[in-house]
């Protein structure tokens, strides 16, 4: 009598989504070896319909996307246009500081000229990588509001640009925040349905695979089941490895 081989449970609902599209991956590398049968083409030499993984295909491609994009959200205008207000302010800025160190009146052309060099380094935040603005000026912003800087920044009537850069560059970073946790919750909404949907795809061609294995048995069926069972294996290693490397360093 030929010995059964069953096909290992994989528990794919605690794989986070890239172990979980990477194994998907390679199992649909496996399917794709068995081909069809000649007498049947659409059907799979596995025995499922080939158009049942034509489905489990198309959610496989939404899952890799969804892993590997970056999305672009419904604040992003509103970011673009906070962006260039900013930008706006600290132009401004720099622009008063340049003109009233040519100022006749002495103690304002000595204000710009110390507020000058102090915020120098700051010059030319606006053409950085828009994170690294937002804290660029969060710098420039507690330099200005400093207690020695103080009756500088009223004395060249500098009061009303800190406000508005100040509640821009705020308001921006706000929606930063907001874009991070929006795309992180819809991320992990669509690829629930779309990982629920390619897990009943899954278990549909393993079982009807198992299936066949018996009534239909097959070397190119045996070492399916062998191929997929080794790719379990790895797969179950890698995860455990994660989690006992999360732990180690929770530990620490």
């Amino acid at each position: 009598m030929k010995s059964i081989v069953k096909i290992q449970a994989m528990g794919l609902e605690k794989l986070n989504n890239a172990e979980f599209a990477n194994f998907m991956s390679r199992f649909s590398d496996l399917v794709n070896t068995t081909g069809t049968k000649e007498e049947a083409p659409e059907t799979s030499a596995l025995g499922f319909e080939v158009a049942d993984f034509l489905v489990f295909e198309e959610d496989r491609s939404t899952l890799t996307d969804i892993v590997s994009r970056s999305r672009i959200s419904l604040q992003t205008e509103d970011m673009g246009s906070l962006d260039k207000e900013r930008d706006s302010w600290v132009l401004f800025l720099f622009s008063v500081l340049r003109t009233e160190k040519g100022s006749p009146i002495a103690t304002r052309r000595q204000a710009a000229n110390t507020l000058y060099k102090l915020l120098y380094p700051y010059a030319q935040c606006y053409r950085l990588p828009n994170q690294q603005e937002t804290a660029q000026i969060d710098g420039l912003l507690l330099d200005m509001k400093k207690e020695e800087n103080a009756s500088l920044v009223e004395l060249l009537g500098l009061e009303e640009v800190i406000t508005g850069l100040e509640e821009t560059n705020g308001m921006y970073a706000e929606l930063t925040q907001q874009r991070t946790h929006d795309q992180a919750a819809l991320q992990l909404e669509e690829s629930k349905v779309v990982r629920n949907r390619m897990g009943e795809y899954y278990d549909y061609m393993v079982n009807v695979t198992f299936a066949n294995s018996i009534c239909y048995p097959s070397e190119i069926i045996d070492t399916f089941i062998k191929d997929l069972n080794a790719l379990i294996d790895e797969t179950r290693a890698l995860y455990n490895q994660r989690i006992a490397q999360a732990k180690a360093n929770k530990k620490e």
